[in-house]
């Protein structure tokens, strides 16, 4: 599952947490831009407190929704928080959460993504801004059980010893 921080935690959360509680073996990546972008700057769960958007003069008034904080408390095997600054940690991060996945139990990625027409980025300057906010709040995160981590390790490992 792939969709915005709208459509999975304002709009879909329900569903969403009650699939992880039950142990649903999928992945679902969230493309987190802080903001209902298609409907032309409205505040979402995600957006940060005291933001300003078009639809919200005044500022957020509650805080961002901690999904990684949802998704620990539902015991999800696999959770990781990205920013887009890395290609190979993004694909490297998707690959093990799908593994995960299709062996043990839900996997959850929050991905960072900016958005450039509501906070008025310029094209050139997304991936500027996407470090900015890495660097600011959105370091790269990687949380697992213990069964999740030592599946890994054993595909890292198998790996390896083909490699030899």
């Amino acid at each position: 599952v792939m969709a915005g921080d709208g459509g999975l935690n304002d709009i879909g959360f329900q569903g969403l947490v009650h699939s992880w509680y039950r142990g649903e073996k999928f992945t679902t990546i969230m493309l987190d831009n802080e903001v209902y972008g298609n409907t032309g700057g409205q505040e979402s769960g995600m957006t940060l407190k005291g933001k300003v958007l078009k639809m919200a003069p005044r500022g957020k008034q509650t805080d961002k929704i901690d999904a990684v904080g949802l998704a620990k408390t539902a015991k999800v095997a696999y959770i990781a928080k990205i920013a887009p600054t890395n290609p190979a940690r993004v694909a490297r991060t998707v690959r093990r959460a799908v593994m995960v996945a299709r062996e043990i139990g839900p996997s959850f990625i929050q991905a960072y993504t900016s958005c450039n027409i509501e906070y008025a980025i310029p094209t050139n300057d997304v991936i500027k801004d996407a470090f900015n906010i890495e660097k600011e709040r959105y370091g790269f995160e990687e949380i697992m059980t213990d069964e999740a981590k030592e599946y890994l390790n054993s595909l890292e490992k198998s790996k390896k010893d083909k490699s030899k």
